[in-house]
C-alpha cells in the first residue's frame, strides 16, 4: 500500500516537470512558404519565431514531409551582388524574435515533389541544438500575391537553387 502511494505521489509530481518539458518554449507568427512556378521543386519559406526560453536557442534545421530537404539560408549582398548561402544555425536569445522574411534569413525547402496550392497548410518542424523542437504550421501563399513586399529583395522561390549569385541568375535568364 505505501509502495502504490509514492509510486503515485512520484507520477503526480513528474506531470508538471514532463508538461513543461515536453512545451515548446515558442511561439510562431506568419508562417508561410510560397507556391512555385510549374517545374521547380524548390521554394523558400517565412515566419517570425519568439523565443519564450529564459536561454539563447540555436535553430539548426528542420524537416517537412513535403521536401526532401530543409535548409537555413541567408540572402546578402556581396562584392555588389546579392547572394544566397545557406547557414548552419541561427541563434535566437531568450525573449527575442527572429524574423525570417524575403531578403534575409530564410527556410528553403529542397526536392518538393508535389504542387503546393495556395491556401493549403503544411507541417514544418524545425529543430534546435538543445531547446527541443518548433512545430509550426505554414499556408502556401501565391507567387504573385506578396504580404509585405520589401524593396530590393528577391524571393528564392523563383529560381533554381543551384546558383546563389544574382549574377548567374541574370545571365541565365532566371531574374528578368
Amino acid at each position: 500500500m505505501n509502495t502504490r502511494l509514492i509510486y503515485c505521489f512520484v507520477f503526480c509530481l513528474a506531470i508538471p516537470f514532463g508538461l513543461a518539458a515536453s512545451a515548446s518554449g515558442f511561439s510562431v507568427e506568419n508562417a508561410y512558404m510560397r507556391a512555385m512556378p510549374p517545374g521547380r521543386t524548390a521554394t523558400a519559406a517565412y515566419l517570425s519565431v519568439t523565443n519564450n526560453h529564459d536561454k539563447a536557442c540555436s535553430i539548426i534545421g528542420g524537416s517537412t514531409a513535403i521536401a526532401a530537404k530543409l535548409e537555413i539560408h541567408q540572402q546578402l549582398m556581396s562584392d555588389g551582388m546579392m547572394k544566397m548561402r545557406p547557414v548552419t544555425a541561427l541563434t535566437v536569445a531568450a525573449g527575442e524574435t527572429l524574423l525570417l522574411q524575403p531578403g534575409g534569413f530564410h527556410l528553403m525547402l529542397l526536392g518538393i515533389d508535389a504542387e503546393l496550392v495556395p491556401g493549403e497548410t503544411h507541417g514544418v518542424s524545425l529543430q534546435t541544438e538543445d531547446c527541443g523542437a518548433i512545430e509550426i504550421t505554414a499556408e502556401v501563399r501565391s507567387l504573385f500575391n506578396r504580404s509585405a513586399p520589401a524593396e530590393n529583395t528577391h524571393d528564392h522561390s523563383m529560381h533554381d537553387h543551384s546558383g546563389h549569385s544574382m549574377h548567374k541568375m541574370k545571365k541565365d535568364g532566371m531574374n528578368k
